[in-house]
């Protein structure tokens, strides 16, 4: 069964290296979809459904990827064989976050895209301070660029709820976060969990969002026994 990886907002396969790794001893076809000019929750859909040709396969949703892959859910079940919720979410945009949101498109695309990930984004994002994975997170942003961002942000600021497709889906369903989370809190991921029947929780210490870097071996050994199952 292919594996498809559905990265976050302004990242690329880089930051699932490990596990792509780790999982490519399971599995032959493990790819990343890339979201580049998709400004709709319906177009990222549909390049993840383009990428499963047509076949049952197991998705890694990290982040925006994990909204993307309930979005396919909505309209594509039978395509999600197996599903892994890598700090994600099922609910709404948040307010105060729509709020936000036109003003640090403003402030990407005036060049400033670096400090708005810097000063509002990346103090969010890990746990603890470290200087790689911050370069590989930076890196990965403007290798994309204000554009990307901007299309992404657009995607995902008007979504609906989407537990009800989530609750639906009968497939094999891991929810793996950071304790620490607070992009994608705990509470939330345990909320997921409690609704879902037959649903996997792995909340992981000393976390924040980027848990696929923060905990690369634990999240590499989770999606490996997920796959398995």
């Amino acid at each position: 069964m292919n594996i498809l990886f559905l990265p976050g907002t302004l990242c690329t396969g880089a930051m699932f290296e490990q596990q792509i790794k780790h999982l490519s001893q399971y599995c032959e076809q493990v790819s990343v979809v890339s979201f580049t000019t998709e400004n709709t929750l319906a177009a990222m859909a549909e390049t993840v459904i383009a990428a499963t040709e047509g076949k049952p396969c197991a998705l890694v949703g990290f982040s925006m990827g994990g909204i993307v892959a309930l979005e396919v859910a909505k309209t594509r079940p039978e395509l999600i064989a197996k599903l892994a919720l890598v700090n994600s979410n099922c609910h709404a945009d948040l307010p105060e976050r729509k709020k936000a949101r036109k003003a640090q498109i403003a402030q990407a695309q005036s060049g400033q895209l670096v400090e708005l990930l810097t000063s509002t984004f990346l103090p969010n994002y890990l746990f603890k301070a470290n200087a790689d994975h911050e370069a590989l997170i930076l890196d990965m942003a403007t290798s994309l660029g204000a554009d990307v961002f901007q299309a992404q942000v657009t995607a995902i600021e008007d979504r609906p709820d989407l537990l009800k497709h989530l609750k639906q889906l009968s497939a094999d369903i891991v929810i793996i976060a950071g304790a620490q989370d607070k992009i994608c809190p705990s509470e939330h991921q345990q909320m997921m969990h409690n609704e879902v029947a037959g649903s996997e929780l792995i909340l992981l210490e000393q976390c924040a969002h980027f848990s696929p870097l923060e905990q690369a071996e634990q999240v590499s050994k989770a999606l490996a026994k997920w796959y398995q199952k």
